[in-house]
């Protein structure tokens, strides 16, 4: 008899040198019945690679209750293998996961009892490094229990759609990873799913690890500024963004300028690749976020609006720029502490509340 699993977890692989076995034993060790599919369905997606060459490194008693599918489309990206898999899903929750990584014991189970009876789009779990350090993300509202707000709770800084994804909403939500990006393909489908749906967090419960051993992660390999950032574009042009309320426009601004652009930019100076397209392309794209979400960084220290502002500038020299997005790095120091004006230290986005937040995201128990 065919039964209908509880959770499809989707595995994407490209390469037969990847731990895929560590990661499919993780799941069946997830608290619920991988036999037959009774209550979990593991899908390996193999991407432009002979499944034969993945089924070869897996042990046949962890095969056995594997259903591997081989998607072929020659884009060096997790978006394909991704997608491909939550369309096989029929689950009423589906679970992504990189080949490298790994859940603890009972993770699934666990995350499972916080979507509400089914009622929650997405069940945001604790995420750790593989040397235990917590992923400080997202940072939500100290013991904020039930529904998340995506502005209050500052979901925009947890990146991928790892947890559990109720199936319907990927649809109902318009939810997707663009295909040919290279970097940043989960961004745009992370946040509508934080915007758009009903989110809990499974604090407590076992986490998500993400994995330490892969050589060449495809989103760490170097690239052009602007190539790095069509993620930014992907999201800009949709209108989907230009819907969203100023507050929500705002966070997600915040998080693509605090997260990505500060870090790309001294990355790239650091290692010598800055260049005069990188100013330019950066300065447009802060003045871009600037008219889209007018006020987003209202919310900044004064060491971050430094960094900014020399960055807007676009002919900012080099030395100064790399100063000032090393000095908004020297946490605890004056101008990392406070902003510009009294809005913006009371904001949600501010130092004090931002910086406590971060310091309380407990890790997985």
């Amino acid at each position: 008899m065919v039964t209908t699993p509880r959770i499809d977890a989707v595995i994407a692989v490209h390469d037969a040198r990847r731990p895929v076995a560590r990661a499919i034993r993780s799941l069946t060790e997830s608290g619920l019945d991988v036999r037959d599919g009774a209550e979990l369905r593991i899908t390996v997606v193999c991407h432009n690679i002979d499944q034969a060459e993945i089924r070869a490194v897996v042990p046949e008693e962890l095969a056995r209750d594997v259903r591997f599918l081989e998607l072929r489309d020659g884009i060096p990206s997790a978006a394909g293998p991704f997608t491909a898999g939550i369309a096989a899903a029929t689950a009423p929750y589906v679970a992504i996961m990189g080949s490298d990584d790994v859940l603890e014991p009972g993770a699934l189970a666990a995350w499972e009892k916080h979507t509400d009876g089914g009622r929650a789009d997405a069940v945001i779990p604790p995420q750790k490094h593989a040397n235990g350090a917590t992923v400080r993300t997202p940072p939500k509202r100290p013991f904020r229990r039930g529904d998340l707000d995506a502005v209050k709770d500052r979901l925009a800084y947890r990146t991928a759609p790892l947890g559990l994804i109720r199936t319907e909403a990927v649809q109902r939500l318009g939810l997707r990873f663009p295909a040919g990006l290279r970097t940043g393909e989960d961004q745009s489908f992370s946040a509508k799913l934080w915007f758009g749906g009903v989110v809990r967090y499974a604090g407590g419960a076992p986490a998500y690890v993400v994995g330490a051993d892969a050589e060449t992660r495809v989103s760490m390999t170097s690239r052009p500024l602007r190539a790095e950032f069509a993620f930014v574009d992907e999201l800009l042009a949709d209108p989907w963004f230009s819907a969203l309320p100023l507050a929500s426009r705002g966070a997600l601004a915040i998080k693509i300028v605090r997260i990505h652009v500060f870090a790309a930019v001294l990355a790239r100076i650091a290692s010598g690749e800055w260049d005069g397209d990188d100013q330019t392309f950066a300065a447009d794209l802060v003045q871009r976020l600037e008219r889209e979400a007018p006020g987003f960084e209202r919310p900044f220290s004064v060491a971050d609006r430094r960094a900014l502002d020399a960055i807007a500038d676009g002919h900012a020299d080099v030395s100064v720029l790399a100063a000032t997005l090393r000095a908004r790095r020297r946490f605890g120091h004056p101008a990392t502490l406070v902003t510009r004006g009294i809005r913006g230290m009371l904001a949600v986005e501010g130092p004090p509340r931002f910086m406590i937040a971060s310091a309380l995201v407990r890790p997985s128990r």
